[in-house]
């Protein structure tokens, strides 16, 4: 086992264990793309993906901050970092600028070379850079050696998008697509970031405020430049297409407290499964115009199931070694 940090604080007892932090890592994936649905929605009827996402995260900045207020969470966040003996990097602050670069990154790419294809990259991105962030004992799990199962369960996840992207029409921009794959990669740092945050001051909730606030202090640069370009139309009275925040609140504290137990690369991997899960669920619910529910998007979710389980066999035999 690897041991933790002087001073660190151990993962809350809700993702204290491996089982119980896959669980709600796959729920914060399928989170994502209700959240992505919500947004969509939410962009089209106001004219502007920017301020859609802006608005996201100005809700998911109250919701983390209120319960954050509400918990003591944020003081007694504060008032440990404040009393260790070294204070955080300033990297393990901005994981928020990830989240806002991925957005604008979506935002532009998809409709260029479509969804599938820029999920693929950015599955590819986070997957594959999640083993460097790993090894180098850059999240709060400590060092986690590139492995034969880890290294199996990336090349599944990978191959389960590609699979689900058979048929997809999107045009082949190497540009956009590269911008998608370095996003990608850095979605394994946001995690890590926010992970290590959440380690040393305890506090999921503080990590989680810290990484919306990021976000929406660059999403709303953006948004205003978007609405001096053209002016999006009115808000919706529906506050069911504000929600999609309240699903990123949950994917962001889920993921600082869940990565301190599964490691980054298990629990990006238990997102993507989440997430292909959540996208399947709302195509047969709420399909778009034109697409359907294919033999190969079925097969490309039960591929990542597999993947988080390949990924997991060391760890699983470590414990059984350990226990003989």
């Amino acid at each position: 086992m690897t041991a933790q940090p002087r001073g660190a604080h151990r993962a809350p007892a809700l993702f204290a264990t491996p089982a119980r932090a896959l669980v709600l890592a796959v729920l914060s994936g399928a989170a994502i793309s209700l959240q992505a649905y919500v947004n969509g929605q939410l962009g089209g009827r106001i004219d502007s993906a920017m301020v859609a996402a802006a608005i996201n995260n100005l809700v998911a900045v109250v919701a983390t901050l209120g319960v954050a207020l509400a918990t003591g969470a944020l003081v007694r966040g504060i008032a440990r970092l404040r009393a260790a003996e070294k204070r955080p990097p300033l990297w393990h602050w901005l994981g928020g600028l990830v989240g806002a670069s991925l957005v604008a990154v979506t935002t532009v790419a998809a409709p260029e070379v479509g969804v599938a294809l820029v999920t693929v990259a950015i599955v590819c991105g986070s997957t594959l850079g999640s083993l460097p962030v790993d090894a180098a004992g850059l999240g709060p799990a400590g060092r986690r050696p590139i492995t034969a199962p880890r290294l199996a369960g990336v090349l599944l996840a990978v191959a389960a998008t590609a699979i689900g992207a058979v048929g997809s029409h999107g045009a082949f921009e190497p540009v956009l697509l590269g911008l998608a794959l370095l996003v990608g990669c850095g979605v394994a740092l946001q995690a890590a970031a926010n992970g290590q945050l959440a380690r040393e001051s305890g506090e999921p909730f503080l990590a989680a405020t810290a990484n919306t606030s990021v976000g929406l202090a660059v999403l709303a640069v953006v948004a205003v430049v978007s609405i001096a370009a053209s002016a999006p139309g009115a808000l919706p009275g529906s506050p069911l297409l504000y929600a999609g925040g309240l699903c990123g609140a949950f994917v962001v504290v889920v993921g600082a407290a869940a990565v301190q137990t599964l490691g980054v690369l298990r629990l990006g991997l238990a997102v993507v499964a989440g997430q292909t899960l959540g996208a399947l669920a709302i195509d047969l619910v709420a399909p778009a115009e034109g697409e359907r529910v294919t033999v190969a998007t079925v097969a490309g979710v039960a591929l990542t199931l597999a993947a988080v389980w390949v990924s997991g066999r060391a760890g699983l035999r470590r414990l059984g070694a350990s226990a003989a």
